[in-house]
């Protein structure tokens, strides 16, 4: 599909429903939501059918009184969906497990109206989307939506907490955390890193730039090309899930990395050695993707090379 919401829960089950009559509704505003009477209970959603739209929108339909969403946060969220032909709802987690969903650059790019919406709302609001669509082609690839096609699905998002984007704890923070034994430490054998997680600490609430060798050669910026021995491993139990001490040094441009990778690594030098701890959403966030690792992770990064970017 060309636009999918990414880390709901509903999103890999989106079914298609045909176009309907011309009479019904067009106007998203006009859908009338009651919140079920708890966390666990759907809510009771009606709007005139067919609905008849031909424009991606995001439409406030139940405000709320909690915290204001702002971009980079990101946000817990319980949604349906509910056909446009005849208002039936074809899947929900109204009344399971809010999923996650980061506010951030590929969002904005992806639903560029849903964003906006989202980051001009507070917690308890309820927000309605339509998007038009193009369809799945054999190859993998999604075409363009014709002229006049309609959006065949209206997702209902209700939103239920918010969590600002994490920030880089300044270098006071960093030695205070450290003095306390609170930070993951490294050690070696046969020049193999070993990190360390303390025992019973809770992840750093922010990135942790912990450089235990500072280099002496180029400064990186956050577009330089890199070369980089490292080794990953999970904040929760310390598992390996990535490294190339046993490989040749990894080569890679910081805008073509996770966050915290690219926040981590601007501004060290070449032949800089650091120990990074990243929270969930300057990483993979908080449910896998395609493998990927979750929650907070924690590198140990030996920079041995920084090159200026290739010229555009």
């Amino acid at each position: 599909m060309r636009k999918v919401m990414a880390a709901a829960a509903t999103a890999s089950i989106l079914a298609l429903a045909a176009c309907g009559s011309t009479s019904g509704s067009s106007s998203l505003s006009d859908i009338k939501v009651t919140p079920g009477k708890d966390a666990s209970a759907a809510p009771e959603v009606t709007f005139d059918t067919p609905f008849l739209t031909e424009k991606d929108e995001a439409v406030n339909v139940v405000k709320g009184d909690g915290a204001e969403v702002n971009p980079g946060d990101t946000i817990k969220v319980k949604s349906g969906l509910y056909k446009t032909i005849d208002g039936k709802l074809t899947n929900e987690n109204f009344t399971g497990e809010a999923t996650s969903m980061t506010l951030d650059d590929q969002f904005k790019q992806s639903m560029p109206e849903l964003y906006e919406t989202l980051i001009n709302s507070k917690v308890g609001d309820w927000v309605a989307y339509s998007a038009i669509e193009g369809t799945q082609q054999a190859n993998g690839s999604t075409s363009k939506p014709e002229a006049g096609t309609r959006a065949e699905r209206i997702i209902l998002i209700d939103i239920e907490g918010t969590t600002p984007v994490s920030t880089k704890l300044s270098d006071d923070e960093v030695a205070k955390l450290k003095k306390e034994n609170k930070l993951p430490t490294v050690s070696f054998k046969d020049e193999q890193p070993t990190i360390n997680i303390p025992k019973d600490v809770e992840a750093p609430k922010g990135l942790v730039v912990d450089v235990l060798e500072e280099g002496k050669g180029t400064e990186a910026t956050a577009d330089s090309k890199v070369t980089a021995k490292y080794l990953g491993v999970t904040y929760a139990d310390g598992k390996k899930f990535d490294g190339n001490f046993d490989k040749e040094p990894t080569t890679f441009s910081l805008n073509q990395v996770i966050k915290g990778w690219t926040q981590g690594m601007t501004g060290l030098k070449e032949g800089s050695k650091v120990m990074l701890t990243i929270p969930a959403d300057l990483a993979y966030g908080e449910t896998s993707q395609q493998g990927s690792p979750t929650g907070t992770l924690v590198f140990y990064v030996e920079l041995t090379k920084v090159e200026a970017p290739a010229s555009k």
